[in-house]
């Protein structure tokens, strides 16, 4: 399961579309804050939403950019650093109703259990050219 159509600043955005798979998307960000015990991923894909905001008319892109951070997180476990192109993200209820958050590829991973997550930033860019 990947949880991106429990995000409500993702549903807004792709109404009756489908919210884009997080394995579909590229996966180019990762910060651990062991102060707040967040960790924040980014994301980004081409699939662009139905209902685009307001402040996006007009302007070209091609690419829809997301962060999503995790909160309270436990069980912090990294082993490389996730940036291979072939990789899987799980995101799934687990023990406590506690999110079990993975992602994996051949040599790399993290994984942890985090109490929440939300949508933090959305943005749109314009990637190579027209």
């Amino acid at each position: 399961m990947t949880a991106s159509n429990e995000w409500p600043e993702l549903r807004a955005l792709y109404g009756t579309v489908q919210v884009p798979d997080l394995n579909t998307c590229g996966f180019f960000y990762v910060h651990v804050d062991e102060r707040e015990t967040s960790v924040t991923f980014g994301f980004e894909t081409s699939q662009l939403p139905s209902h685009p905001k307001p402040e996006w008319s007009g302007k070209p892109y091609n690419t829809l950019r997301f962060f999503v951070e995790f909160t309270d997180v436990t069980n912090l476990r990294m082993a490389g650093i996730v940036a291979e192109a072939e990789r899987r993200v799980r995101i799934g209820r687990g023990a406590s109703d506690c999110l079990d958050v993975a992602v994996a590829g051949d040599r790399r991973e993290i994984s942890f259990s985090a109490a929440a997550s939300r949508v933090t930033h959305i943005r749109v860019e314009l990637q190579g050219s027209l």
